[in-house]
């Protein structure tokens, strides 16, 4: 008798596309999707997977690889008459004299929504202006995304992106370069904005920055790196249309973050996340604001202090820049009257930021409904004892608390249910950037 066919060749065809079409961004293998890894099973899985467009939609093409080219070509084809996500990159330490593959994508220029070109070269400015070349004068009627990115740690000059024509774009992300100025047509439309990792003229001209959020009345999104402004922007930069503000700050930068809040008009801004901040700065702001100033965010309800990859803070090592910590007095009604969550993310002085806020002897802050947590390694003892004084305090006052969302650690230990504090896992990834 023969033997019967193993369990996963008996699968019906409607479930091998399931599978295949379960996460479009995740692998079956470490190095191909999962519906390159189905189509080469056997023949009925070839067939079953190949038949359905809508699988092959996001392609991607090394520029420096002759085998890529051949895969890219294949997903184009099968990504039939569906629009397409393109991934562009040349990662080599040469320079990008003749593009591998980016000829079977000409056809199809038509069809890209989203694209991505990211470059690490010898010439990264080179390699990009050849590989945009190719879309220069070629209108892109579906294109609503475009990313560029230069990974290389070379500067190059600023890109001039004056000849493409992409009628119903809503989304730019741009890092490690900037565009020209004054910015071209096409970008008026846009409604996402990040330029980050920046490099500028001379000296730090804000203009462009400044050009691009008051003449752009659909701009609800933006992420703007002011790290290597040496003047900052300056004062009276209003948009009405802005409801989600990112600000990118110099660790070295100790006046940063107050000169750059100063700088915006946005009466209808509803998020307001600052990177790479520091906690005595926002401890400062909190408490300078005097009864008289004009509201500067009337319409804030969530505010982020975030840092991506720090462990541990000089702050919180030099003793000159914990002596200069001031005291938070009140909660910040006067700059934020309607802020209802805070979220601190490896913030240093994140212990005392809490304390002062929510703490023995706290004012009332009644408003505050979710305080999002994920200290440093090494504050996070410190963040739970306050934390249980927090609770302990508040108990015994009998105001309520906010929602605790903290990180894993944190949100593992008993005290919580014992007490019976509300307390939720924090999902950090996504939580930046997050229109991107």
């Amino acid at each position: 008798m023969a033997a019967s066919p193993p369990p996963i060749l008996r699968l019906p065809d409607e479930l091998l596309i399931e599978i295949a079409a379960a996460n479009p961004q995740n692998s079956l293998t470490p190095d191909h999707p999962s519906e390159w890894v189905l189509s080469h099973v056997c023949r009925r899985f070839r067939r079953a997977v190949t038949s359905v467009a809508t699988l092959w939609t996001r392609v991607a093409l090394d520029l420096c690889c002759d085998a890529s080219a051949e895969v890219f070509r294949l997903y184009l084809e099968r990504s039939s008459a569906c629009t397409i996500e393109v991934i562009l990159h040349a990662m080599h330490d040469a320079e990008l004299e003749s593009p591998k593959g980016l000829h079977y994508l000409r056809p199809h220029i038509t069809r890209i929504a989203r694209l991505t070109i990211v470059v690490d070269c010898a010439d990264s400015h080179e390699a990009l202006d050849t590989i945009l070349t190719s879309f220069r004068n070629v209108v892109m009627p579906s294109l609503e995304y475009l990313e560029i990115k230069n990974s290389s740690d070379r500067e190059i000059d600023i890109l001039d992106l004056s000849p493409l024509e992409t009628p119903n774009i809503t989304s730019l992300k741009m890092t490690y370069c900037t565009p020209s100025f004054p910015p071209p047509p096409w970008m008026v439309p846009i409604a996402h904005l990040h330029l980050s990792g920046n490099t500028y003229p001379a000296g730090g001209n804000s203009d462009i920055f400044r050009f691009i959020i008051t003449q752009h009345p659909s701009l609800v999104y933006l992420y703007l790196d002011v790290s290597a402004l040496t003047f900052g922007l300056g004062n009276g930069i209003v948009s009405r249309s802005l409801t989600h503000l990112d600000l990118e700050f110099d660790e070295s930068d100790t006046d940063g973050l107050s000169r750059e809040l100063a700088s915006f008009d946005t009466p209808n801004l509803t998020h307001l996340s600052l990177h790479f901040a520091h906690g005595d700065q926002l401890a400062f702001l909190f408490d300078s604001i005097k009864p008289a100033s004009r509201l500067a965010f009337p319409a804030v309800t969530s505010l982020t202090l975030a840092n991506a990859d720090r462990t541990q803070c000089h702050c919180e090592v030099d003793q000159l820049f914990r002596d200069e910590y001031k005291s938070i007095t009140a909660p910040p009604l006067r700059l934020f009257p309607v802020m209802s969550s805070l979220t601190l993310i490896r913030e240093c002085f994140t212990p005392r930021i809490v304390s002062d806020l929510l703490g023995p002897g706290s004012q009332p802050w009644p408003q505050l409904e979710i305080l999002a947590l994920k200290p440093m390694a090494a504050d996070e003892q410190n963040l739970y004892a306050t934390l249980r004084d927090v609770v302990r305090w508040k108990q015994s006052q009998q105001e309520p608390l906010p929602t605790f969302k903290l990180s894993p650690d944190l949100f593992a230990r008993d005290f919580w249910a014992e007490n019976g504090v509300v307390v939720e896992l924090l999902e950090e990834h996504g939580m930046v950037d997050s229109v991107f």
